[in-house]
C-alpha cells in the first residue's frame, strides 16, 4: 500500500469515518446492483456485435442509400461553377434522367426524383431543390465540391451500384 492511501485510511479510520461491518455489506450490495446505464450498456454491445450481421451481404444500407431499379436510366450529372460579377459564387447543376422538386416525402419510391447536397470541402453547404446554387463568396485557394444527387427521402442515389454524384474544383485566385 502507497503511502497517499495509508494515509487517508488512518485518518479516515481515527476519525470514525470508515465503514465496517454491516455497513459493508450494505454498500457492497448496493454497488452491485444494475444501475440506470446498465441496459444503455448492454444495449450498445448487443448492437456492436448485432451490426456487422446486418450488412453481411455487401450492399449498402436501404436506410442511407437508395438504389435505383436497374430498368431505369442512371441519371447524369453535370456541375458547372462560374463567378458572378458581384464576386460570388454559383453552380449549375445540369441532370439528366433526374428531376428536381421540393417535395420531401417518407419512404421516397425508388425513382429519380428528389435535391442535391451541396459539399464543399468535406462540409455540406447547401440543399439543392433547383439546378442554380448560390455558394456566396469564396476566399482565395483551391474548393473541393461534390454534389449528390437525393431522393425525396433524402437518401443518396445509387445507380448501377454507385453513387449518383460528381466531383469539381474550383480554384480561386488571390486578388
Amino acid at each position: 500500500m502507497n503511502r497517499g492511501l495509508s494515509f487517508l485510511f488512518f485518518r479516515r479510520f481515527a476519525a470514525g469515518l470508515w465503514p465496517t461491518g454491516a455497513t459493508v455489506l450494505a454498500s457492497r450490495a448496493r454497488r452491485h446492483r444494475p444501475g440506470p446505464g446498465a441496459l444503455l450498456v448492454a444495449v450498445l454491445v448487443a448492437l456492436v456485435a448485432f451490426v456487422p450481421l446486418v450488412n453481411s451481404a455487401g450492399v449498402p444500407p436501404r436506410s442511407v442509400f437508395l438504389n435505383l431499379p436497374e430498368d431505369q436510366p442512371a441519371p447524369e450529372i453535370e456541375v458547372i461553377p462560374y463567378r458572378l460579377p458581384s464576386g460570388e459564387w454559383q453552380l449549375k447543376i445540369r441532370t439528366e434522367h433526374f428531376q428536381f422538386t421540393t417535395v420531401c416525402v417518407a419512404g421516397a419510391p425508388a425513382a429519380a426524383i428528389g435535391h442535391a447536397h451541396v459539399i464543399r470541402n468535406g462540409v455540406k453547404v447547401a440543399s439543392a431543390f433547383h439546378p442554380i446554387v448560390d455558394l456566396g463568396p469564396l476566399p482565395a485557394g483551391r474548393h473541393r465540391i461534390t454534389v449528390v444527387l437525393r431522393a425525396q427521402d433524402h437518401r443518396a442515389l445509387m445507380a448501377n451500384g454507385a453513387l449518383v454524384q460528381q466531383k469539381i474544383t474550383i480554384t480561386v485566385p488571390l486578388t
